[in-house]
């Protein structure tokens, strides 16, 4: 992957996180620590102030992010 190419996708992730700001999302990072993640941490992104709203969240078993919902 080109320098470039990754440049734009961080700036596409940034987008994704003002537009989830721009709707109301309080948008907050933790770690998860648990036997899910073989007692690893894994990073998810959450919105702070809807406990039961989706998140992104690493997979740990399938090395990618994916669409959590509790």
């Amino acid at each position: 992957m080109s320098d470039i190419h990754a440049i734009e996708l961080w700036k596409r992730l940034v987008d994704a996180l003002n537009d989830l700001d721009a709707a109301g999302q309080s948008v907050s990072f933790g770690d998860r620590l648990g036997p899910e993640t073989d007692w690893r941490t894994a990073p998810y992104a959450y919105d702070a102030t809807r406990p039961d709203s989706p998140r992104a969240a690493w997979d740990r078993k399938r090395h990618r992010w994916t669409v959590e919902y509790r």
